[in-house]
């Protein structure tokens, strides 16, 4: 069982000494390096990334906006092909790995929307300069050249859904030099991982590069289940793995100043839908998230997408100072995600969930640079025509649907037996019970115990002593036996048996409510639909204008005008069981046929001073706002859109190369963020069930964050990456899952406190080269802080873990660099996790379930280079 007693005791003077020793990681390598520097002359130089951030090329030691940037060489040394294996070493920045097709990005505690197609993510992400929408942007990279995150409002140059930040994932060219090679990687759980990429010369002026990665792995956990309706499709193992995708570039050298690229990528995913490991008491683990076997009987639960893309950039050099770049760029997608959400083989606890996408965009974007000696301009217009098609089923068996009404049938009952109490009593309030019942007894009290004495509550329709008892009680049990030629008899749940449906029947046409069915339809499904459909316009102009006041003094200055129009409907017919139930209404959804419109446009900028203190060292301050535009919940109908987030930050940065061999990213910062678009599960007075719904929030985060990366010797490397961030969050009025009214409220939480510290060294063994890449992350868990958490989740002592994870790889390179063998572990420390615990099933039918890592991992990598 989950307890507090040691964390709470120490939880103030742990993070202070943790804050502490992160910051004494600020001091001594520098103090370390400054006595060095007095005695020797520095032995290392340090490389310096060149960044498009600013969407110009330039030094990120120059660029005064906090940006993170992982190389091609750390992701090969890491042994990563997704953004949720890279994000441990940038600070502020998380990818959700849960899915595929649904998680996105969080940057400094604000995650995106990942449930509505009628929203956007907070933060915008590019791959080779295009926008990518959220169900296509979580791809795998294979030949990429780097990974930039810029953290704060990023509108100004990115525009659209940068209120928070931008990811940018830029791809190698083709150039004019023939290279290539051919990789496999190895490891624990049948993984399996080739790539291969070619670069060639078509021509004196035409280039060529492709390249092609698939990936697969088994699952974690055994799937036993064998499900009477999933006699034919696939059984995943939870976390199995399937992936691939494939990319081919054209770049042709039309003159000295003009190039045009021409691009193509495909991408395959067909895996396992999202884990649901079970840990209700209904499930095959009985709250032991790590058992080796599960029972997910989900009918075709799968995860794919299948994607494909162009783009085509022209660029020109008008002269020295002049010059343009056009991208168009066109993307579509069809995906289906049907994941179990109950985690259990529980016939009457069955649900689960499909979510289908077929859509597609038309992105492009016009950018003019002007560069002298005193100013370093840009300015531009882009363009996004998007057109959404989602289809959300939820689907439960018969018999779980029979347990849903029967929550109903218990809560009309209750009412109906606290109305016979104040007709007897002469009134409903506590006064009314005390005067009747005696001293301190209340209405309330006085309607369970009657309630309770009669047999209540339910627990399932067909349980067929429970359900005599109760016509018994309501009234009905006599005149059912004298229809069956037993007056005077009472009603037994072996009558209930016997006659089948019958007295089901005779109960949905006395009541007039024709949910209640008998269990001659067990097995079958009750699904409720929604479909959407939007069609979304989008467009901004922008300029840039960075301008030397002076050799070390810069102001920039920018401005966007983002216009968005959204056209959005939802349809929701009455559930398919209707034609072998006629006349019942959807339990979950209400029926609606409805569209809505609306537009919105914004005015974002950024003012940046920065001044060069030496020619290693400089200092910023910026002001800048940002904006993602208002929409509409694809699960919850209503012309009434969700307001525009927009955001306001004020930061503050210094970046250096101390003594040649210290590189130093800190910031500090300060955001204002209103209208946060928060989905959370919602139950209303109006509602049977709970449904994922939208609010909004406000939220104000105030930060620090550092990257320090130190070359001690040419042959060791050091790094670490943190932060410290407080946010204060502003809640509305909102009723929880369990349809309790949750009163506004402010709340302040610490963030959790986390750090990556890095090893690279590179011993000279006297045979090719080597190279040995450690990393350690750790990340404090912060789950008890959680407002109103649930007696399940503190059941789960692995959801309270903090994080420490040990990954390492060891590297042997040919002296001519052909031939590449590494040897890698993760989670060495075999740290076992829950990693999320909850589902949409968890408060309608009590079923919980969860999601859990892999554990420790090893195997071998072999790349050949020509």
């Amino acid at each position: 069982m989950y307890s507090k007693s040691n964390k709470t005791q120490n939880k103030v003077s742990l993070n202070v000494i943790t804050k502490a020793i992160l910051a004494g990681t600020l001091v001594m390598p520098v103090a370390a390096i400054a006595q060095q520097a007095d005695n020797t002359e520095a032995e290392s130089s340090v490389e310096v990334v060149t960044v498009t951030a600013q969407k110009r090329v330039q030094n990120v030691l120059k660029v005064p906006v906090t940006v993170g940037t992982v190389s091609a060489e750390l992701v090969e040394e890491s042994g990563s092909v997704l953004l949720s294996e890279v994000d441990k070493f940038i600070p502020g920045f998380e990818f959700g790995d849960g899915t595929m097709t649904q998680d996105g990005v969080k940057m400094r505690g604000i995650e995106s929307s990942t449930i509505s197609v009628g929203g956007d993510p907070s933060s915008a992400s590019f791959f080779d300069d295009v926008y990518m929408p959220q169900a296509a942007h979580n791809v795998m990279f294979s030949d990429i050249s780097r990974i930039e995150v810029l953290k704060g409002p990023q509108g100004t140059l990115f525009g659209r859904n940068a209120a928070m930040g931008v990811v940018n994932v830029l791809p190698n060219a083709p150039h004019e030099e023939f290279e290539g090679f051919v990789k496999g990687t190895f490891g624990k759980d049948n993984l399996q991982r080739y790539e291969a990429m070619v670069n060639l010369p078509a021509s004196d002026n035409v280039f060529v590069r492709a390249n092609y990665i698939t990936t697969s792995q088994d699952g974690i956990v055994d799937n036993i289940a064998k499900p009477a309706w999933n006699q034919s499709d696939k059984i995943w193992d939870l976390g199995e793995v399937h992936h691939e995708s494939a990319r081919i570039a054209m770049l042709w050298d039309i003159s000295p100043s003009t190039h045009f690229q021409l691009s193509y990528d495909w991408d395959n995913l067909n895996q396992a839908p999202s884990m649901a490991v079970g840990i209700s008491e209904y499930s095959y683990s009985k709250g032991d998230p790590f058992k080796s076997k599960a029972e997910n009987d989900v009918d075709d639960g799968k995860e794919t997408r299948d994607m494909t893309g162009v783009i085509a950039k022209l660029t020109h050099d008008f002269n020295n100072e002049l010059s343009m770049k056009y991208i168009v760029s066109y993307r579509e997608w069809q995906t289906f995600n049907r994941q179990d959400e109950d985690g259990t083989a529980d016939i009457t606890r069955y649900f689960d969930t499909i979510n289908h996408e077929d859509s597609d965009i038309l992105y492009s974007e016009l950018q003019f640079n002007y560069l002298t000696n005193d100013i370093n301009a840009v300015a531009g217009f882009s363009y996004s025509k998007e057109k959404v098609k989602q289809v959300t089923h939820l689907t439960v068996t018969a018999d779980s649907a029979a347990r849903l009404i029967t929550g109903e049938l218990n809560n009309q009952i209750k009412m109906g037996i606290g109305e016979q109490v104040a007709n007897t009593i002469g009134g409903n309030t506590d006064a009314h019970a005390a005067a009747a019942f005696g001293p301190g007894v209340t209405f309330a009290g006085a309607v369970d115990t009657f309630y309770q004495l009669n047999g209540f509550p339910l627990n399932h329709l067909w349980n067929s002593g429970e359900w005599a008892n109760a016509l018994n009680v309501l009234g009905f049990g006599s005149d059912i036996m004298a229809a069956i030629g037993m007056p005077g008899a009472p009603l037994s749940g072996d009558i209930v048996d016997a006659t089948g449906d019958l007295t089901y029947d005779i109960v949905a046409q006395a009541m007039g409510f024709p949910e209640v069915f008998g269990p001659s339809y067990s097995g079958q499904f009750w699904r409720e639909t929604i479909t959407n459909t939007g069609d979304f316009t989008n467009w901004g102009v922008y300029a840039d204008v960075d301008y030397s006041l002076s050799d070390k003094w810069h102001l920039i200055g920018g401005l966007r005008y983002s216009n968005d129009e959204k056209d959005f409907s939802w349809f929701i017919p009455q559930t398919d069981f209707a034609q072998v139930r006629p006349g019942v209404n959807n339990i979950i959804f209400p029926q609606v046929d409805l569209a809505a419109k609306d537009s919105w446009g914004q005015v974002t900028g950024r003012l940046v001073s920065s001044y060069q203190l030496d020619d290693d060292q400089m200092i910023f301050a910026s002001y800048s706002t940002g904006y993602k535009s208002g929409g509409f919940d694809s699960l919850t109908p209503s012309k009434q859109p969700f307001e525009p987030e927009e955001t306001t930050n004020y930061e503050i940065g210094y970046k250096a190369v101390l003594w040649d061999q210290v590189v130093a990213n800190v910031s500090g910062y300060y955001l204002e963020l209103d209208n946060l678009q928060h989905p959370i599960s919602s139950k209303t007075p109006d509602s049977l069930q709970a449904v994922p719904t939208i609010i909004n929030e406000d939220r104000e985060i105030t930060g620090l964050e550092f990257d320090i990366r130190w070359n001690v010797t040419p042959n060791l490397r050091l790094g670490v990456v943190s932060e410290i961030r407080s946010t204060d969050t502003f809640t509305p009025d909102f009723y929880n899952g369990e349809g309790e009214l949750i009163q506004a409220q402010k709340t302040s939480i610490d963030a959790a406190t986390n750090y990556t510290a890095t090893i690279n060294w590179i011993p000279d063994l006297g045979l090719g080269n080597t190279n040995l890449h450690v990393d350690f992350v750790f990340v404090e868990n912060v789950n008890d802080k959680q407002a109103g958490l649930e007696e399940y989740k503190k059941s789960i002592d692995a959801y309270f873990i903090d994080r420490e994870d040990l990954n390492a790889r060891f590297s042997w390179t040919s002296q001519d660099d052909s031939l590449e063998i590494g040897i890698w572990g993760k989670n060495l420390l075999d740290k076992r996790y829950m990693m999320s615990i909850g589902g949409y099933a968890a408060d309608v039918l009590g079923v919980p379930h969860g999601r859990i890592n892999r554990g420790i991992e090893g195997g071998i990598d072999v790349k050949y280079s020509f």
